[in-house]
């Protein structure tokens, strides 16, 4: 297994005899792989002999983008929590080099040659599926570099980063202007869908395993998805409620139709009456 040594950081060389770059991208803010990791990210090592592995620090990172995507830099700096950088500098990474990139949680169970050779060869970008829908992020995996799929995904980031359309509060503003629902976006518009390749969730545990990591997501991502594993039931029950209160309203309004007829009805029997005296 070849090593991305620090110091060539920025030469990787691919193989163009190869339908696929043999590059595999890792990352954290340090060297130091915490233990519970360990076997996960030893195992791509261990499943792709012929791959270059390529661990990348954050401090590392921050140099990559400042040399490959200065317009970029900004707009990673300004980022409020820290996996949105995460994010979208694994689009840049595949971008520039092509190859797979892996959380480190993610455990390899079939080798990237035989992965690659099960996607259709008119696919440059294999993902995985998430629930409840969409695209995840632990695995991804681009044939070549610039790849015009990819670009797309970049090409959006600034323009979310500055929009006003998310909820201010933290996992909308990670989800939809960096991460999972983001990427699912922006490849969806792509023009061209054949050359995305969804892993089928049949197939995906025979790939990949996931053994468990940190997580970014918070109270609201846990309301989320409370309301969202539920929306059938609390469905029902908003349209239960709008119905108790439209009857009652019908109930409330007939009664005050009453109450202004009748009062109608007093006053021009007492206008009659006091005609009729006169």
């Amino acid at each position: 297994m070849q090593a991305c040594l620090h110091i060539f950081r920025y030469n990787v060389i691919t193989s163009a005899s190869k339908p696929y770059t043999s590059i595999i991208h890792v990352m954290y803010k340090d060297m130091e792989v915490p233990s519970r990791w360990k076997r996960s990210a030893q195992s791509w090592i261990t499943m792709n002999k012929e791959f270059a592995y390529c661990f990348w620090t954050d401090a590392e990172l921050e140099a990559f983008v400042a040399d490959e995507y200065p317009w970029l830099l900004s707009t990673y700096h300004n980022y409020v929590h820290h996996i949105q950088r995460c994010d979208i500098v694994r689009y840049m990474l595949l971008y520039r080099y092509g190859g797979t990139y892996a959380d480190l949680d993610i455990v390899c169970r079939t080798p990237l040659s035989v992965i690659f050779a099960n996607t259709p060869s008119e696919a440059g970008v294999v993902v995985a599926p998430t629930t409840p829908s969409g695209y995840a992020l632990d695995f991804i995996a681009v044939r070549r570099p610039r790849d015009p799929v990819v670009r797309g995904a970049i090409s959006g980031l600034r323009r979310a980063a500055a929009s006003w359309w998310y909820l201010p509060i933290p996992y909308a503003s990670i989800m939809m202007r960096s991460g999972p629902r983001y990427f699912t976006r922006r490849l969806g518009c792509h023009n061209r869908q054949e050359q995305i390749f969804e892993i089928p969730w049949s197939v995906y545990p025979s790939y990949v395993d996931h053994v468990g990591g940190t997580s970014w997501h918070t109270w609201d991502a846990v309301f989320i998805s409370y309301v969202f594993l539920r929306r059938y039931q609390i469905l029902r029950l908003l349209i239960l409620l709008f119905a108790v209160a439209a009857v009652v309203w019908v109930f409330r309004a007939r009664g005050w139709i009453a109450d202004v007829l009748q009062k109608r009805f007093y006053h021009r029997l007492s206008a009659q009456n006091n005609t009729n005296s006169d």
